[in-house]
């Protein structure tokens, strides 16, 4: 019996004589080299188990300080069981945003999840020395330039990932650039705060029901400018809907991106701010994706497999956006 079959097993088990609900049907819903996820229907209603590399921060923990320091709209912790990386949540959705779009955003739940988002965020901005505890990676500006750095220096991680040696080069003078762009964030002075570093709109799911969009995936998170993870959700909407930077939604779509920090700033100097750290959003999305490549490396497929010349697509992006005319 493999390790999957094991997590299944025990989360059965665990329905059944913990529970005490019986199993309706069960099916795989996701297998990746990162997250093997089923779909168990019990009497009692719908649950998920979830499986992950040991590598990876364990999402049940973060799950249970979300829930713990009053976090809304995120799944809510059923069981765990630490031995075999997995653990059951209760269902928060029946569909994820982008399968309910089908290609056209529906502006306003695409808002509300990202609102919903932004008020975790600005929740836990007095959390962070208790997240760091908990083994989030620290990412804050004052460290993001040496880990910048840090990977710029794998030559071989970077050209076995299609990066050329005359790019690589490039990165390196490119240092003084990253380094004036975390300077300019850092002067604005925005709390640092956690970061869901695959925040899109693949992650909310609507809870039909309740009428409230809600937010999955929480093993990927990192401490880091807030504007991080929603350019990169940001991001993905133009990759998957063909919007543009110089479209109206878009622009839109970047005021509701900053309408929690209203209190703080001007819309004004909020999107300035938003676009500053836009410049370097490649380069946070590229140490995600190294996150992940070390997180499988044991795995029989690895997330540079799965999704080759992700590390190289990131850069290559932080290249083009600073090349001079």
């Amino acid at each position: 019996m493999n390790q999957c079959e094991q997590a299944l097993q025990w989360a059965v088990e665990h329905l059944v004589f913990c529970g005490k609900s019986s199993i309706v049907n069960h099916q795989k819903v996701v297998q990746t080299s990162y997250s093997v996820v089923y779909k168990i229907e019990t009497t009692k209603g719908i649950v998920y188990l979830k499986q992950t590399p040991k590598e990876l921060l364990p999402e049940p923990e973060m799950l249970s300080f979300l829930n713990k320091h009053g976090c809304k709209n995120i799944p809510k912790l059923l069981a765990e069981n630490k031995d075999l990386h997995c653990f059951i949540m209760h269902s928060c959705g029946d569909d994820s945003l982008r399968h309910l779009f089908k290609g056209q955003i529906d502006f306003n739940k695409l808002t509300l999840g990202i609102l919903n988002y932004t008020k975790i965020q600005r929740l836990l901005e007095s959390k962070v020395s208790q997240l760091l505890a908990l083994g989030i990676p620290d990412w804050r500006l004052d460290k993001f330039v040496s880990l910048y750095y840090q990977l710029i220096q794998q030559n071989k991680l970077l050209m076995d990932d299609g990066l050329t040696e005359k790019e690589i080069d490039r990165l390196h003078q490119l240092y003084p650039t990253c380094s004036n762009l975390c300077e300019a964030l850092l002067e604005c002075k925005l709390p640092e705060t956690i970061n869901h570093c695959d925040f899109h709109e693949n992650n909310m799911l609507l809870d039909r029901k309740a009428g409230v969009i809600n937010i999955i995936d929480w093993g990927e998170t990192v401490i880091a400018h807030p504007f991080f993870s929603l350019n990169g959700c940001l991001w993905n909407i133009t990759h998957f809907y063909g919007l543009k930077q110089t479209d109206l939604m878009y622009s839109k779509l970047q005021a509701q991106c900053i309408t929690a920090w209203l209190d703080l700033y001007d819309e004004a100097k909020l999107l300035k701010v938003l676009n500053i750290a836009n410049q370097l959003n490649s380069v946070y999305a590229a140490l995600a994706y190294e996150r992940m490549y070390i997180a499988t490396r044991d795995q029989p497929r690895t997330v540079q497999q799965e999704h080759p010349g992700s590390i190289a697509g990131c850069l290559r992006s932080f290249l083009n956006i600073n090349s001079t005319p």
